[in-house]
């Protein structure tokens, strides 16, 4: 690889009032032959072009100028050779000399460069709106992906200053940024020194196409927020359309199965299955998030209820939940009524959701339950144990009390939905089996 600097431009052998611009040039095998200009201009008639800056003797400029102007020619020359990599183009080159003349300064509005970085503005946003704990919390992760994948592309793909930045962002940056989210699992194995600091449970698991949604539509609510603050003009998602939300139908435990699981001797498994089995089962009962689960104190419990403000949708209405305790939850509260602060044992929401799985195996849950492939996503048959999650708990709660009483509203009112949730639209199959019972009535 090979840097130059040269002029362009001639003048009259006497002249000395013309300005010519410095402009720099790489080349490197493969082709490679990229060009972009500095701020840099001198007189042609001063310009050596083997120097690659000023002639020996120059009588009408100071030594002081000639000194600054060659010391900037080495120190651009150089910080090219060091900072180029294969794959770069003309706009890396122009950034770089753009950087160097303007340390942390970019050139639209004054603004320090690092503020154009979509990952500084995903940090801003989340510092500087009223975000509910999960959406704050996912927010986060997302702007952990996004460092991630620049990283990947700077150490593994070799494109070193390679940024996402909300003015120059494309739809095909965003394509390729799906692409990556749906193949980091593979990547783990691929590229073992990369991943070596990640936690494999976060970067290992194949990404759903929801789950790759709800991470673009969070990026296109912050470049929203930059345009609405006039930080930009550009929205890469006005050319890309992400892909909609697909949605199974509800699965969830019957209330046959419920008590199954709640009267199961799970002496079998071990001391802590017991507990989560309590756990879960308590939350099939109040049908609340597990996020809100986690946070329940004696102080929740007020006259024979559970009391609490839904973290998830508190800053769009700060409603309290108050869901009545029947006597299978009240029966599960009372073993654990020697816990100084919490309702329940605290747990972790990863090895929650292993241990539901686990319990449900092993009483037999077993039923064939149709799911979105995640990836695919078309519709597949599986073992309802093992599609099973913290959330299942949710559905079980709203899904027997919507097949008894179909008032979204007043089941609401429990499960701490908001008002004219699109989440009950999918609870709506039940109507049809409760149909099919009436009319057989008729028969």
């Amino acid at each position: 690889m090979k840097v130059t600097a040269f002029i362009r431009k001639t003048s009259a052998k006497n002249n000395v009032t013309d300005l010519a611009r410095v402009y720099f040039r790489v080349r490197d095998i493969g082709g490679v032959d990229i060009k972009a200009a500095s701020e840099l201009s001198i007189n042609p008639n001063h310009w050596c072009p083997e120097r690659q800056g000023y002639k020996p003797r120059v009588a009408l400029v100071s030594e002081e100028k000639k000194n600054a102007f060659d010391r900037d020619i080495q120190q651009i020359t150089h910080l090219i050779t060091r900072e180029y990599s294969r794959g770069v183009d003309g706009n890396w080159l122009k950034g770089l000399i753009e950087e160097y003349h303007h340390p942390n300064i970019n050139a639209r509005g004054g603004n320090k460069a690092e503020e154009y970085l979509l990952s500084y503005q995903i940090q801003k946003y989340v510092d500087e709106t009223s975000l509910a704990f999960e959406s704050r919390k996912h927010h986060l992760d997302n702007l952990n992906k996004v460092l991630r994948y620049e990283r990947f592309r700077h150490e593994v793909m070799h494109q070193r200053g390679f940024h996402l930045c909300i003015d120059s962002i494309t739809a095909e940056d965003i394509r390729d940024f799906k692409f990556w989210l749906q193949e980091e699992h593979k990547y783990v194995d691929m590229y073992p020194v990369f991943y070596r600091n990640e936690v494999r449970r976060n970067v290992e698991q194949v990404r759903s196409e929801n789950s790759m949604s709800g991470s673009l539509y969070r990026i296109r609510t912050v470049i929203k927020w930059c345009i609405k603050r006039g930080l930009t003009r550009n929205n890469p998602f006005d050319q890309y359309q992400i892909a909609q939300p697909m949605y199974g139908d509800p699965f969830y435990l019957t209330l046959e199965e419920r008590d199954k699981v709640y009267y199961a001797d799970l002496s079998g498994m071990g001391a802590s299955y017991p507990v989560y089995r309590d756990i879960f089962m308590f939350q099939c009962l109040i049908g609340c998030r597990v996020s809100d689960l986690n946070r329940l104190t004696q102080a929740n419990i007020v006259d024979g209820c559970v009391e609490y403000i839904p973290q998830k949708t508190k800053l769009e209405h700060a409603g309290t939940v108050r869901v009545p305790l029947n006597q299978k939850a009240l029966d599960i509260l009372e073993r654990y009524k020697d816990l100084e602060e919490a309702l329940l044992p605290r747990f972790s929401h990863f090895g929650y959701n292993k241990k539901i799985k686990e319990i449900l195996k092993y009483v037999g849950i077993d039923r064939m339950v149709r799911v979105l492939d995640p990836k695919t996503r078309e519709d597949v048959a599986r073992p309802l144990y093992e599609v099973a999650t913290t959330h299942t708990a949710r559905k079980t709660f709203i899904g027997n009390l919507y097949k008894q009483v179909k008032d979204p509203n007043l089941i609401a009112s429990m499960s701490g939905h908001s008002e004219g949730s699109r989440a009950f639209a999918r609870y709506r199959k039940i109507d049809d089996e409760m149909k099919k019972e009436l009319v057989n009535l008729l028969d």
